[in-house]
């Protein structure tokens, strides 16, 4: 099947799964569930969903088993956006060409939007769902509690102050200083490396991938997560602002520490495409298996939005 048919067939289930799964914006009370709603339908690719279920793939045909996790990856993406976004963070107006959540439903109803989106992942990480339905597979089901547990503590740990949190304390400390590249690695492995290795990693361990495997894809997600920063990096400098839906300068004008300001528009690209190298070289090993997870990762890393 071709590439992007089949990752907008799967990005079609990821949005019906996640609808199912939120609150209903009639549900009382009702500010909270229309705000949870927004910032998550507000045109997300989709991305760390996507690495999960292709990673999952690599190894069974029933990589459904893999969706609950895959949403509350998305979930957990969607609420750091928001809280990205609050004027104490990188105060943003706009995200994906829409107003940022605090600008729509206010600061303190985007910061317990943000709240409630991360706890809802855990709750589809912990409970059995609500099935039966196309979105409470048995395949869920059938997932060893082991397992489950393994696949919460990948998350949380990714989610928390030894990842994505622990990447963007350090981020916002860098802000208007001069680092060096032991620190910017930090910030890019952790800011947003960490959810792209725990995506993977939780693919792999939902699919029982065997111990090999989950050393070759911690490293393949590893790499991925550091050349998609330094592409989110390259496209605040010269991205299409129409496609991002949001205007390019905003690193320089906070005086954030990035790649291209650490060493140029030209390494920058030299470091993705070495990065981009070295992550299909782990791919390789799975042969035919891994072409759509190969695709995806050219997409991610040569996208102009």
């Amino acid at each position: 099947m071709d590439f992007r048919v089949l990752m907008q067939e799967r990005k079609t289930l990821i949005d019906k799964a996640l609808d199912y799964y939120l609150p209903r914006e009639e549900e009382y009370p009702q500010e909270i569930h229309r705000a949870m709603r927004y910032s998550v339908f507000a045109g997300g690719k989709r991305i760390r969903p996507l690495l999960t279920l292709l990673t999952a793939e690599i190894f069974t045909p029933e990589w459904k088993r893999a969706l609950p996790a895959a949403c509350s990856l998305e979930l957990i993406h969607t609420y750091s956006l928001i809280h990205d976004d609050l004027p104490a963070m990188d105060d943003d107006e706009y995200r994906r060409g829409r107003l940022t959540s605090h600008k729509v439903f206010g600061e303190g109803m985007a910061i317990l939007a943000g709240d409630a989106l991360l706890t809802l992942a855990f709750e589809l990480l912990t409970d059995n769902n609500k099935g039966p339905s196309e979105f409470d597979s048995v395949y869920w089901q059938e997932v060893p509690p082991q397992t489950k547990l393994d696949v919460i503590f990948e998350i949380a740990g990714a989610a928390g102050v030894r990842g994505m949190i622990g990447g963007q304390v350090v981020d916002l400390a860098s802000e208007g200083k001069k680092i060096d590249e032991q620190t910017l690695e930090y910030i890019e492995v952790h800011k947003t490396g960490a959810l792209f290795k725990a995506a993977v990693r939780t693919g792999a361990l939902l699919a029982q991938a065997d111990k090999d495997s989950l050393r070759r894809l911690t490293v393949y997600s590893s790499l991925l997560g550091r050349a998609f920063q330094i592409v989110d990096d390259l496209l605040d400098v010269e991205g299409s602002e129409a496609k991002m839906g949001k205007a390019r300068g905003a690193d320089a004008k906070k005086e954030k520490a990035t790649m291209v300001s650490l060493c140029g528009l030209a390494e920058a690209k030299s470091r993705r495409d070495q990065l981009y190298s070295q992550s299909i070289q782990e791919l390789e090993y799975y042969g035919g298996k891994a072409d759509q997870l190969k695709k995806i990762t050219r997409f991610l890393l040569y996208r102009d939005y």
